[in-house]
């Protein structure tokens, strides 16, 4: 069930894929070239807007527990973090033409989930009660985050790239789509109330907007990179045991997104259900990048086979 998920998202959310072959290149940054200048001003919105999110997180673990600018900062931040995601993605695949940014990106991005793994169990530490093993791994989680989708992002660009997928306005509409979408959420939530009594709310709300990024991510991944077609999956089934399981977790993280933006809409959502919520979608993750990233690497290789196989003979 979860895998038909998956491939509804896909036929809603990805164009369809033409059915021929990509010509693949032995390396996508030797196609088009242009100086990280050109995209200085997204890099500044990009590097404001993490700046920005990781102040209010810093302000909120470091604040007494009582104080309402803690709590305030707090759900502020819940609502912005999810846009950092997207954003990140934004400055990964939007600038396909620039290898530069490339690595800029891949900064940026540890950089940011660096921060994100020293203060998010300050956080928990400072509202008491949280035991060692769990501080610790909130750490490792985080770590495991910036470190794993940095190179899996990085792949996921150098495969566009390599695959001539340099025209960035089918890959990046519907990331802006989505990214409207959680910013429209975020808002209404905002509007809503924030305070001591809708925290579990806005936990619900900021699961259904990273579900959002993370699910057009994945499917970034398993369909315009490895190739695979969501129509003649879904109608011949013709899938193999890792790809099945990559589409079952990225159904399963929709799945969390659908159920969280139903629970987003109570004025009081049970503390438990939204808890239980995190944690299968924190399990889809976990499996899907496992996934994905055998899918992706096989479709690396393949590709770079038949690289080597076209290249013409030297003459004798």
């Amino acid at each position: 069930f979860c895998t038909c998920i998956a491939l509804t998202w896909a036929a809603s959310m990805l164009p369809s894929r033409s059915h021929q072959e990509p010509k693949p290149s032995a390396a996508g940054d030797e196609k088009v070239d242009v100086p990280a200048s050109e995209y200085s001003r997204l890099e500044r919105l990009v590097v404001a807007w993490l700046v920005g999110d990781s102040i209010l997180f810093t302000f909120a673990a470091l604040s007494k527990i009582e104080s309402r600018g803690r709590t305030y900062t707090t759900h502020l931040e819940m609502m912005t973090w999810p846009i950092c995601m997207s954003l990140c993605c934004l400055y990964f695949f939007g600038t396909l033409d620039s290898s530069a940014v490339g690595k800029r990106a891949v900064v940026i991005w540890g950089m940011f989930w660096l921060h994100q793994a020293i203060f998010l169990p300050i956080h928990h530490w400072s509202k008491g009660g949280s035991k060692i093993y769990e501080l610790v791994g909130a750490f490792v989680w985080n770590a495991f985050i910036g470190a794993a989708f940095a190179w899996l992002m990085s792949i996921l660009r150098s495969e566009l790239r390599a695959l001539d997928s340099l025209d960035t306005t089918r890959i990046t509409t519907r990331l802006l789509e989505v990214m409207g979408l959680q910013t429209a959420v975020g808002v209404i939530a905002v509007t809503q109330g924030i305070g001591p009594k809708a925290e579990d709310r806005l936990a619900a709300t900021g699961l259904f907007q990273l579900s959002l990024s993370m699910a057009w991510l994945f499917s970034l991944a398993i369909f315009d990179v490895s190739g695979i077609d969501p129509h003649l999956a879904a109608t011949k089934l013709r899938l193999g045991l890792v790809e099945g399981s990559a589409l079952f977790f990225t159904g399963l993280m929709v799945l969390c997104g659908f159920s969280a933006y139903v629970l987003s809409e109570q004025s009081q959502p049970n503390v438990n259900t939204v808890e239980t919520l995190w944690g299968v979608f924190a399990v889809a993750i976990f499996g899907g990048f496992c996934c994905t990233a055998r899918v992706v690497w096989v479709a690396r290789r393949q590709r770079r086979s038949k690289v080597c196989d076209s290249d013409p003979e030297p003459p004798a």
